[in-house]
């Protein structure tokens, strides 16, 4: 069987999807740093099995690279936590995202998601980035973080009240 160059496929793939990654990791983390630092984890992970999806469509092989994405960032949360109840203090500074401020649009309209997103759990994050941002359905979201259905529905019912309670209504409406 003849070996098919597999970086380049990897490459061509990250190339690629990487905005959508970055999207998905910057609302997962609320912060840039710990995106950029989640995504290269992603990536590297995806490289060292890429053998087991080269032969799947592109839409497969994110589905597979956006699973490795979120289980990480719930990997790191619970990292943190273990570390928080161990020594008894937050280790690394505040969880939530810090407000940025910059000429380009898209940095805005990042820190107005992250400042959205802030009050979430991180579990209720997952379910409303996946849901809202990588456009997942109910079921999709479910298999992809391994948890029932049902468990998605309320998981976004309560996450959606938090956003809309703390969002606040302009006068007059």
């Amino acid at each position: 069987m003849p070996t098919r160059d597999l970086s380049g496929d990897f490459t061509a793939f990250a190339d690629q999807r990487l905005p959508q990654l970055v999207r998905i990791a910057r609302a997962l983390t609320g912060s840039r740093d710990a995106a950029d630092d989640l995504i290269q984890t992603a990536l590297e992970k995806a490289y060292r099995s890429w053998r087991k999806v080269a032969s799947q469509t592109q839409d497969q092989k994110f589905a597979y690279t956006r699973r490795i994405l979120v289980n990480s960032a719930y990997d790191a949360w619970r990292r943190k936590n273990r570390h928080r109840a161990h020594w008894g203090q937050q280790v690394d500074g505040e969880d939530r995202p810090t407000e940025e401020h910059g000429p380009e649009s898209l940095a805005v309209a990042a820190a107005n998601v992250d400042a959205l997103l802030a009050p979430l759990t991180p579990r209720e994050r997952q379910v409303i980035v996946l849901r809202c941002l990588a456009d997942l359905s109910e079921a999709e979201t479910a298999r992809e973080l391994g948890i029932a259905l049902g468990t998605v529905k309320s998981t976004a019912a309560r996450a959606l009240a938090k956003l809309r309670s703390s969002v606040p209504t302009p006068i007059g409406l």
